[in-house]
């Protein structure tokens, strides 16, 4: 993590008050330099704005919808999850009799 005092980019040779956005581009891995909201790491623009769910419905919405990487919900790897470990049994018992 980083410090207090790297938050801070040097921008046309002036000390500048606020933390910097800690988000980087894909692309080129450099920092967004926009001024992030008080009290959190990143500006607007990437998320700092977001107050994330409030509803206890919208939170157990946020839970079950939550991806990893983008790629698949928590249902989705927990079912893959169980189905491989019937195919890991299924394939110890054809073993057994080979």
């Amino acid at each position: 993590m980083l410090g207090t005092l790297e938050k801070h980019i040097n921008l046309f040779g002036k000390n500048t008050p606020a933390p910097r956005c800690q988000a980087r581009s894909k692309r080129s891995q450099e920092q967004c330099k926009k001024a992030a909201v008080r009290g959190k790491d990143k500006c607007r623009m990437h998320g700092g704005a977001s107050t994330g769910a409030v509803t206890a419905e919208g939170r157990k919405r946020c839970a079950e919808a939550r991806t990893s990487h983008g790629w698949e919900t928590r249902a989705a790897r927990d079912y893959r999850a169980r189905k491989f470990r019937e195919l890991k049994a299924l394939n110890k018992l054809l073993l057994r009799f080979v």
